[in-house]
């Protein structure tokens, strides 16, 4: 196509300015200009046939007569003499356009015809009509015709056949005036458009091209004025923009410029700025970091005596020649060494905290024991108060859960702690409910109401912010630093919970208070079942005057099929005492009062069966229970109180600590400050352990290179203090790392760090400079236990064997681990062999189902069989199949807390993740098999 039809064709488009005109001008004239000349040839047509018609009658008419008259003649005369009756049709055929004439029968016979092309047939005619009829189309020709009727009553038709000819001749010379209107009107047309091209279309061209020739070097140029009328008023306006574009172009280009150079200077500024705040910033770091070293030194300080304090106590607390009440009173000293060690840490706390450091253990505890443990330590504080505690835990809760069971106790003890302050009287009431529930999860709601002062609509935005508190008067009054609720929002957004706060008031006008609570996400075992104790046969009359406190009784004894009675108060049990059985199976259990000696007095001169009285700790005097035969049912209540109680079993007597006899083991102590060597010794010596003490980092060298030199076994185990004067913890294992490389066949000796020091990274550092654990003082019994079964259990006794057999030896510890595996079963080899033999044994039908499962599209059945492979792993030291089952595990449950639905990609992810579980699997096997076949050989 070439360039001037591509031109063409360009302006014609729509979007173009004649494109427009054309579709605006031309197309409607061209569409009227086409049905005008349908409508007039049309209407020429029918005019034509009409008086093609007319005509037709009148020739007809004015020979109708002659027709009958010839028509007579016909039926009379012989048919030789017919020629007579024609006459009329010659005069017919002088008619104009006639073609020719005939005369029809009712057989279609002609009798008479005569004109052009006479003898051919005539169309067929409609033998009905009785009047006029036609045109009856014949080639090029119409047919008339009209019926006659002689004497006789004979009927005939006469027919005239006219000429179309003229009908065509008119149509032409119509449609001829037509073609040169329209040629004359499209020329008129094209002469418009050529003069508003020229006027309007071509200025607007120029004006457009000029824009275009436009940018910010030309505007200063001359615009050439060329248009007239309004285009050219505009024009002259667009010059006079483009003039006004230019001055603000110029004023522009140099206040740029001036902004240039203000932003240059500006940007020095800041540098300096810069310079000057990076070295605010590396102040700060500074002055953070030694306030970091300032916790932990004085961490240190403070943990080391109580470390010994509560060493002693606990020492003393073994004692068998300690009375009840001394006992009670170690144990309150204990309780107040435990909340003074909670207040050092609320401070180490805040500190980690803000350093991002803080980080949460994982391991399975009690989680009703462990909230009991902290109102218990609390009691001794409400107690004084006159406060009754109560504490409610939900039938469906797990009784293990997988957390940080430290820091759950700390939120629950700073919400405790808070509550008891802020109450002057009334009741604290602590209630634990599932709040949502999934496998291997759950999310459980902790609350703490209490009766106390509570809050204003002020106080309580800034509740959990730091080293605050709700209301700054009262902070003289109930003390405290104001971190505890801030740690504990913390630590609650480390567990995935919330944590809040509610006013009494807005739930019920009535209340009093305040309720704090906060969730918690805590892994669970499924397998888990919990099962209710059942007393059928026991017999219970009860009078608690805290309400919330006898509702709780009521709903264990009725979970526990206990027969239940409730008494309205002290004087309806002395009159329900008559009838009570003094036998093995009853029991009374009586709230304490204010004379607890008097009521027991009173009880005992009309029942002499089993009696508990329920109290505070601290207000029941064992010497006075011990003299009226009572029991103590201790504040807050709690169902193993309660299934001790009802069992008759002793529940004042420590907790039995693990048997462990430690003889042969020799292990050195070393530790700057006295009381906590002596401490350390004397719960070694518990465990049979002979100690060798140490006061600096040189003299545990010194001791180390005296055994060495007289060629003496090295010590099994060495605890190290951290932070002691000359030499610290940590250079001492250096030393001692660096003077174990110089010797040949020497076992590296395991070295546990005892530090006061509570930062998260405290730990790495030490494992990385050559200790082997970390233990946070002040140390336990359990944790010494613990610690000398992980670490020397090869060395002291036969419970604690551990066989180091070749083929133990040559274990890869990922795949089994043997030491794991007796540890898990307490040291005893035979129920290490089962487990191992029971987990081996389920690996077909495990594996077998699981294909099955995954053929069937069936992922949440999927999930529950590797979640209880999972579980079966933990018992047994088998680190690589536990991580491969519990990621298989939760990659499988995506789908479900997605909820997605699997597609081919899911699929065959899990397709993969069954061929690496197999293939640790027949790992597992082949070296369990190798344990089991090395043990049945022996």
């Amino acid at each position: 196509m070439s360039n001037i039809n591509k031109k063409l064709f360009k302006r014609l488009d729509l979007n173009h300015a004649y494109g427009q005109l054309i579709a605006l001008i031309f197309v409607p004239i061209t569409i009227l200009a086409c049905v005008g000349a349908a409508l007039v040839l049309t209407e020429t047509s029918n005019a034509a046939k009409s008086q093609q018609k007319q005509m037709a009658i009148a020739i007809l008419t004015r020979n109708e007569i002659p027709a009958e008259i010839a028509l007579t003649q016909i039926n009379s005369m012989p048919w030789t003499f017919h020629q007579a009756p024609t006459n009329f049709m010659q005069n017919m055929m002088k008619e104009k356009d006639l073609l020719r004439t005939a005369l029809i029968d009712e057989n279609d016979i002609s009798l008479i015809s005569i004109g052009f092309d006479a003898q051919a047939p005539w169309p067929t005619i409609p033998k009905n009509s009785n009047s006029f009829f036609g045109p009856i189309k014949s080639k090029a020709s119409n047919v008339y015709g009209i019926p006659i009727q002689n004497e006789n009553h004979q009927r005939s038709w006469l027919l005239i056949e006219l000429d179309n000819q003229p009908l065509q001749l008119a149509r032409y010379r119509v449609l001829i005036v037509l073609i040169a209107t329209g040629l004359l009107t499209l020329l008129l047309l094209l002469l418009c458009l050529n003069f508003y091209s020229r006027r309007w279309i071509a200025p607007m061209y120029e004006i457009r091209m000029q824009l275009q020739r436009l940018n910010a070097d030309t505007l200063d140029q001359h615009m050439v004025i060329n248009s007239t009328g309004e285009l050219r008023l505009l024009q002259r306006d667009i010059a006079n923009v483009v003039k006004r574009l230019h001055f603000s172009f110029l004023e522009l280009k140099e206040h740029t410029e001036q902004t240039e150079d203000d932003l240059r200077r500006t940007l020095d500024t800041l540098e300096v700025q810069n310079i000057t705040y990076r070295q605010a910033r590396d102040q700060a770091i500074s002055a953070n970091q030694s306030k970091s070293v300032f916790l932990a030194n004085i961490s240190h300080e403070l943990r080391t005596p109580l470390n010994s304090i509560d060493g002693f106590i606990h020492l003393l607390l073994r004692q068998d020649t300690l009375s009840n009440e001394q006992k009670l009173y170690l144990q309150t000293i204990r309780k107040s060494s435990a909340h003074l060690l909670a207040l050092i840490n609320d401070v180490l706390d805040f500190s980690k905290i803000d350093a991002g450091k803080l980080e949460l253990e994982t391991a399975r505890f009690n989680l009703e024991e462990a909230i009991y443990d902290v109102m218990d330590m609390l009691s001794p504080l409400a107690a004084q108060k006159n406060i009754d505690m109560a504490f409610y835990y939900a039938d469906d809760l797990p009784i293990f859960v997988i957390g940080d069971a430290l820091r759950f106790k700390q939120i629950l003890t700073n919400l405790i702690s808070n509550a008891i302050k802020f109450t002057p009287d009334g009741e604290i009431i602590v209630r634990a409910r599932i709040e949502h529930d999934d496998i291997g999860q759950c999310l459980i709601h902790f609350s703490v109401q209490d009766s106390g002062i509570g809050l204003s609509g002020t106080d309580r935005k800034k509740l959990f912010e730091s080293f605050s508190q709700g209301d700054a008067s009262v902070t003289r009054q109930f003390g405290g630093t104001g971190l505890g609720l801030a740690i504990s929002k913390q630590l609650v957004h480390l567990m995935h919970g919330q944590i809040g706060f509610e006013d009494n008031q807005e739930r019920a006008p009535t209340d009093k208070g305040s309720t704090f609570w906060f969730t918690a996400r805590f892994d669970v075992d499924e397998d888990e079942v919990v099962i209710h104790p059942k007393f059928n046969q026991i017999h219970v009359l009860s009078y608690l005057a805290h309400p919330a406190t006898a509702s709780i009784l009521r709903q264990y004894l009725e979970n526990y099929h206990v027969h239940h009675n409730e008494a309205g108060s002290v004087l309806d049990i002395f009159s329900r005492l008559h009838q009570l059985p003094e036998d093995e199976d009853t029991w009374l259990i009586v709230d304490h009062s204010g004379d607890t000696k008097a009521l027991l007095k009173e009880i005992r001169t009309r029942y002499t069966g089993k009696i508990a009285i329920y109290g505070y700790q601290m207000s029941l005097e064992p010497d006075m229970l011990q003299e009226y035969k009572a029991r103590a049912l201790y504040q807050p209540l709690s169902r193993k109180a309660l299934v001790e109680l009802l069992n008759n079993e002793n529940t004042f007597e420590e907790a039995e600590i693990e048997e462990f006899d430690g003889k042969g083991l020799h292990i050195l102590a070393v530790d700057d400050h006295l009381p906590n060597l002596i401490v350390l010794e004397a719960l070694l010596g518990e465990l049979n352990v002979t100690t060798t003490k140490a006061l600096s980092g040189k003299e545990a060298l010194d001791i180390l290179q005296a055994r060495i030199n007289e060629q003496q076994k090295p010590f099994d185990l060495i605890f190290m203090d951290i932070q002691m004067p000359v030499m610290s913890g940590v250079d001492t294992t250096r030393a001692i790392r660096s003077l174990e490389s110089t010797l040949e066949n020497h076992q590296p000796i395991p070295i546990i760090a005892l530090t006061a020091n509570a930062l998260t990274d405290e730990k790495h550092k030490l494992l990385k400079v050559g200790m082997d654990d970390y233990v946070t003082k002040p140390i336990q019994l359990e944790q010494i236990i613990q610690i000398l079964t992980h670490w020397t259990n090869n060395d002291f006794s036969a419970n604690q064997y551990v066989d180091k057999s070749p083929v133990i030896e040559a274990l890869d510890p990922q795949i089994l681990n043997w030491q794991q595996c007796l540890q898990l079963a307490a040291n005893k080899e035979d129920l290490a062999l089962d487990l191992l033999k029971m987990l081996i044994d389920s690996f077909p039908s495990d594996l077998e189902e699981m294909e099955q499962l995954i053929e069937l599209e069936d992922f949440p059945q999927l999930e529950h069989v590797l979640h209880r492979l999972h579980g079966a792993t933990r018992y047994v030291g088998t680190p690589l199949l536990q991580d491969t089952t519990g990621n298989f595990e939760r990659f499988v449950s995506t789908l479900r807390k997605e909820q997605k639905r699997a597609d081919d990609a899911f699929i065959q992810d899990v397709l993969i993740r069954l061929d690496e579980l197999k293939m640790v699997i027949k790992q597992v096997e082949n070296v369990a098999q190798h344990i089991l076949d090395h043990h049945s050989s022996l």
